[in-house]
């Protein structure tokens, strides 16, 4: 078989080679400079109602022109900024608010689920920790030299661990997957360092995870739980067999010293567990992790670090080893890459807010980007619910046309409290598809053949027998009850067991589930889920003059459809990512920043 063509974003770029690049990044830099020149004259003349927004100040629309304008540059020229090699050490010395730290690569016992790719290699991750000094709540890590080795004596870690109980928060940069970095002076660095000066946390662990330019997808999502997975062990409790709970009462490894591994999955793990009783079973083995693990986690993301926020969450729920997070942060989160590939020229539908973002939304740059960070995974990895939740193929096949179509170009004014009530409460909701497999196709289950085998909708019954995948049952999920109508009361039928046969144990001969990860169907529905059921609660920041307004709110309504608990900023006449902007007005930005905080408390 030929080797898969390989797609880079800079390849059909029309100003992406010498001398090209340097003439068109120099004439659009300084005809930039002119325009501003010429901005600051023509609104300074001009009534406030000739502004883009009439509450904008001339700064603000001097930010937002030139800025758009700038942008341009990506996607005829492939120019990056703000960027930095992913495998580079940084020297401590040259930091003055941050420590930077190596995070050893995921361990092999977690590389499961769509991270589990062999075309991208686990690598150690960089993290630039806020503050510069560790406090002292803060255990130090395993191999940290400097710091005091932590106490053998079981017991006595658990007496010390009452006290206050660390707030971490996990910090993913924006930068559409191809600029910025985790470093202290990179500007979305804004973000980490404003919520360590509030004290709103105790450290931030800013990651310098893999942007396109180095790796495909799923390397983000490889490096994030990387780091997810290293705090997560690094603030466990250490417990002794016996002296709480028996041997048979933890689903964790023992170690030879005698303490549970709570973290270490048994080999037959992904085979022995189905549907209710894998759910059950994972709720209480991921209980017993989070009573013993002596801190919170929030996942923090901005722009496309919003949307790898939502992928790590996902698939820490999908897997249901590691303990879900405590909150996730969202500020103008990108949630649906797949815009850039409609199905046909003229199905394209532009992203509203043209004249008050900054972010441009050229279809054809905007594609080569995408099919950059899909590197060697199929087209349809773009509509996976890992890349695109709020795109209105994943919302059809998780709810049903009529949801899909009253969310499609739903605004935030049109969000209030009546409409989030009439999404969790629609009774549309059709089976959640799975992808189908012959036996032929061996390699579609692995990592082989990538060929994508088509997707069907309907209840178990309706699985084929010549086929080794099933479809989940064809109900809606609210608050980890199944349901037709959204109310989250179980209907009594019991399909939601993935087994028309009535077999507790599993499907049918001939017949078993997809891979939990669904690394293959792009779409599916692991045990029975809904796309955001068990999600943890969430905060989402969103200006109502972005580009990103309508998918956006398409994401917050389904996660209200599916129960999550989701508290909404808006911020009036805001562009894209508006805590980064310095040039914004403060004032508003101040407002927003206490709000955010507001909302962290709670956690």
């Amino acid at each position: 078989m030929p080797p898969k063509k390989r797609y880079t974003y800079q390849a059909d770029m029309p100003y992406a080679r010498q001398p090209l690049k340097a003439i068109y990044v120099f004439q659009r830099l300084f005809t930039s400079i002119v325009m501003c020149a010429w901005w600051a004259v023509y609104y300074s003349i001009m009534p406030h109602n000739r502004r883009p927004r009439p509450s904008w100040t001339l700064k603000c629309v001097l930010s937002v022109n030139f800025t758009r304008r700038i942008y341009k540059v990506t996607e005829l020229a492939g120019v990056t900024w703000g960027t930095r090699d992913p495998d580079k050490e940084c020297s401590g010395k040259s930091l003055k608010y941050t420590r930077f730290e190596w995070v050893p690569p995921l361990p092999e016992d977690l590389r499961t689920g769509v991270i589990a790719d062999p075309q991208v290699p686990f690598r150690r991750v960089g993290c630039f920790v806020w503050p510069k000094e560790r406090p002292k709540i803060i255990p130090a890590c395993v191999d940290d030299k400097s710091s005091p080795a932590p106490s053998q004596n079981p017991l006595m870690d658990l007496e010390e661990s009452v006290g206050d109980v660390p707030l971490i928060g996990i910090f993913l940069h924006g930068g559409g997957y191809c600029h910025m970095s985790a470093h202290e002076n990179a500007p979305t660095s804004q973000i980490p360092a404003r919520l360590i000066k509030d004290k709103a946390f105790t450290e931030i662990h800013s990651v310098e995870y893999r942007l396109l330019q180095h790796a495909p997808f799923p390397a983000a999502v490889q490096d994030a739980a990387a780091v997810y997975a290293h705090i997560v062990r690094r603030h466990q409790r250490l417990s002794v067999v016996g002296s709480g709970k028996s041997s048979s009462q933890s689903s964790g490894g023992t170690s030879q010293n005698g303490h549970v591994e709570y973290l270490t999955v048994d080999g037959n793990y992904g085979q022995r567990v189905k549907y209710k009783r894998e759910n059950a079973e994972i709720h209480a083995r991921v209980s017993e992790v989070i009573a013993n693990t002596h801190c919170k986690i929030v996942l923090i993301g901005d722009s496309a670090g919003g949307n790898l926020v939502l992928a790590l969450a996902r698939w820490i729920r999908d897997e249901g080893v590691l303990p879900p997070p405590d909150g996730l942060l969202l500020l103008s989160p990108s949630c649906d890459p797949s815009h850039a590939f409609p199905e046909s020229p003229s199905s394209y539908v532009p992203r509203p807010h043209a004249e008050t973002d900054y972010l441009v939304d050229t279809p054809e740059p905007r594609a080569l980007l995408q099919r950059t960070f899909l590197g060697h995974n199929p087209l349809e990895t773009m509509h996976s619910p890992y890349v695109s939740p709020a795109s209105q193929r994943v919302l059809t096949a998780f709810y049903g046309d009529a949801f899909a179509a009253s969310v499609a170009d739903l605004t935030i004014a049109q969000l209030n409290d009546d409409h989030r009530q009439f999404l969790r409460t629609m009774a549309s909701a059709p089976a959640t598809p799975l992808q189908m497999m012959s036996r032929n196709n061996s390699t579609a289950y692995g990592f082989g053949d990538r060929t994508t085998a088509p997707l069907v909708v309907g209840p178990p019954e309706m699985t084929p027998t010549n086929t080794i995948g099933t479809v989940s049952s064809g109900r809606g999920r609210v608050n980890g009850k199944s349901s037709v109508n959204g109310s989250g009361n179980d209907t009594g039928n019991d399909s939601d067991t993935g087994n028309s046969s009535g077999d507790e144990d599993g499907p049918p001969h001939g017949h078993r589930r997809s891979p939990t990860s669904l690394a293959h169907p792009m779409i599916g529905s692991p045990r029975g889920l809904s796309l955001f059921t068990e999600f943890p609660r969430t905060c989402v920041v969103l200006g109502d003059a972005e580009r990103l307004e309508r998918e956006v709110t398409k994401l917050v309504g389904a996660m209200e459809r599916d129960g999550t608990e989701v508290h909404t900023i808006w911020v009036k006449d805001a562009p894209h990512d508006v805590l980064q902007m310095k040039w914004w007005d403060e004032r508003v930005r101040d407002t927003v920043w206490k709000q955010v905080e507001e909302w962290v408390a709670t956690v």
